[in-house]
């Protein structure tokens, strides 16, 4: 038998014989008050990502007031979650809006990614009222790439298996989660849900079949603050790529950078610090590679950006944990709070 080449050779003979497809999934639709669509992908080709577009209308009405307060993120906010289940048990992908937000930022910047009020944008959510009902757009397109960049075809997902069964769940909230009308009401119509998939064909050659054996994995959390030093203990045993945060007081208002009182530290193994960074010169770093600043109170750590190589730098950076048994986000706060947090990740597939 031959000797299997390379993964960088394999990698460049798949560029040269695979072929790219888009593929609609339908859309599934709740009437507005919440609801879960859940999409099987089918069994074919190679998974590079997904892209999940909602629509809706949301009605504001009041006798004299004609504007509308967006709630905290939205429209983001109105993702509750999604999830992506490989066969019944193991989720690789599991998000909120606020995480979903912060990802898009890092893949598309803040000019993409930053909520209108109108046109033909990714995060439009219209906040007019009036006393007869107006009806506002509101739409969310995401990308939710399993590829770890359009260079590197490593994190692909093999669906073309009969033992694979991916599932794809969009959970959504209901008006309030995007809007407040202080003496009027808001009211969102169906929610539509459209799903595509991005895969890539398998080479009919084997030296053209690229490492399937990493997966790119997206989770994301939450857990109080308290007054002063907290620590964050996050999983060990993979390669993190980036890592964001949310800080908000009790009352759930996202916070300025003097909310968080010392340099925020990414801390190996309890004792070493490679990461020591102010919260204002972290927000600065964010607005320097993202094209604008995030909203208030939150911050990324993103090791997969160089300069203008958005998602793009090479592994150099990224933060292996595999050889760890501890690795915290540690940081003090002037108050009580909460922390919404995610990461994305890279692990070996055991038998592969």
């Amino acid at each position: 038998m031959a000797e299997r080449l390379p993964a960088d050779v394999r990698a460049a003979n798949f560029k040269q014989l695979t072929r790219r497809n888009w593929q609609a999934l339908g859309t599934k639709s709740n009437d507005g008050a919440g609801g879960s669509s859940i999409f099987e992908l089918p069994r074919a080709r190679l998974l590079a990502g997904l892209r999940i577009l909602i629509e809706t209308t949301l009605t504001a009405t009041h006798a004299s007031d004609n504007t509308v307060d967006a709630g905290d993120l939205a429209p983001y906010s109105l993702v509750k979650k999604i999830l992506l289940n490989l066969n019944n048990g193991f989720a690789p992908i599991e998000l909120t809006g606020g995480n979903l937000y912060a990802l898009q930022t890092t893949l598309n910047g803040t000019v993409v990614s930053a909520p209108e009020t109108s046109g033909r944008g990714r995060a439009v959510l219209g906040l007019t009222a009036s006393s007869g009902g107006t009806a506002n757009v509101v739409r969310l397109e995401l990308d939710v790439p399993t590829e770890v960049n359009p260079r590197d075809p490593v994190g692909l997902i093999l669906l073309q298996n009969v033992d694979t069964l991916a599932t794809l769940e969009v959970q959504t909230g209901a008006a309030a989660d995007i809007a407040e009308l202080s003496g009027g009401t808001v009211a969102l119509g169906s929610v539509s849900v459209t799903v595509l998939t991005d895969t890539y064909s398998i080479p009919a050659d084997p030296n053209a079949v690229p490492d399937i054996s990493i997966l790119k994995s997206y989770k994301g959390r939450s857990e109080s603050l308290q007054s002063g030093e907290n620590v964050i203990k996050l999983p060990v045993g993979q390669t993190y790529r980036k890592l964001w945060f949310i800080v908000r007081n009790a009352s759930g208002v996202r916070q300025a950078d003097s909310f968080i009182t010392s340099p925020i530290e990414l801390v190996l193994d309890q004792n070493e610090a490679p990461y020591k960074v102010p919260a204002k010169i972290l927000a600065g770093e964010n607005t320097k590679d993202y094209d604008g600043a995030l909203p208030d109170g939150m911050y990324v750590f993103d090791f997969a950006t160089a300069g203008d190589a958005r998602n793009l730098a090479s592994s150099r950076d990224l933060i292996d944990t595999q050889r760890i048994t501890e690795f915290w986000l540690r940081f003090s706060t002037s108050a009580a709070g909460t922390i919404e947090y995610g990461y994305e990740t890279l692990s070996k597939m055991a038998g592969l």
